[in-house]
């Protein structure tokens, strides 16, 4: 590298490997070698040999083929892992890239079953009057009084037995009505359970992460 490049070597130039890719930003210069952080929450410091820089040019520093970075401990020290709720939800870093995973809640509808009441079905025994109607019959006595002509055929006959006393008994019949109850039935009651089917509708609310990403000092995101 050419000695007036060098004076060009400044905090907070971005350095690349040769073929470009993105190794970290320059945060200082000690001795002969630059001092290369990479990595945001947990950051990482390595050096670079100025003689392995290539160019700086508009604002980058490109490196030459085969250079070697050496790592060293970075000064801030790698915070705890903290408990989150979500396995997700840590910050991941990988080849200088920084992910922050965003996470989102979701409504998920359970149906379970309750009771909301009974049915109950009874007997109840009402009594009612119905009139029936049924025809009978009965004997009865009829007497009939005739005179006799004196002089008839028949009066000798008549005469015998007269002063005589008698008594005679004619039956008499009659019909009677006798009621005879008996149960029968006449209707059923089917009873069954029908499902009905509706719509639930709900409004839920739900929570979602965002990344705001806020710029402070000389930086150029895209």
């Amino acid at each position: 590298m050419a000695a007036d490049s060098t004076q060009e070597l400044r905090k907070g130039l971005e350095v690349r490997a040769a073929d470009g890719k993105r190794l970290g930003t320059l945060v200082g210069l000690e001795g002969g070698a630059l001092v290369v952080e990479r990595g945001f929450f947990w950051p990482q410091r390595f050096t670079i040999s100025r003689s392995d820089v290539g160019t700086v040019v508009d604002g980058e520093v490109r490196l030459l083929t085969g250079a070697a970075p050496r790592a060293v401990r970075s000064e801030v020290e790698e915070p705890a892992v903290r408990e989150t709720p979500l396995a997700s939800a840590g910050t991941h870093e990988e080849s200088g890239d920084v992910r922050v995973p965003l996470a989102r809640e979701e409504a998920l509808a359970r149906v379970r079953t309750r009771d909301v009441g009974a049915v109950r079905v009874r007997k109840v025994v009402r009594t009612e009057l119905k009139q029936l109607t049924v025809e009978v019959r009965r004997e009865e006595l009829l007497v009939e009084r005739i005179p006799v002509q004196p002089g008839a055929s028949d009066a000798s006959a008549r005469t015998s037995g007269m002063f005589e006393e008698l008594e005679q008994v004619i039956p008499l019949w009659r019909e009677d009505v006798e009621v005879v109850k008996r149960p029968v039935v006449y209707e059923e009651v089917h009873l069954k359970k029908a499902v009905e089917r509706r719509t639930w509708t709900e409004e839920v609310p739900l929570r979602r992460e965002e990344a705001r990403v806020e710029e402070e000092g000389d930086t150029h995101s895209h």
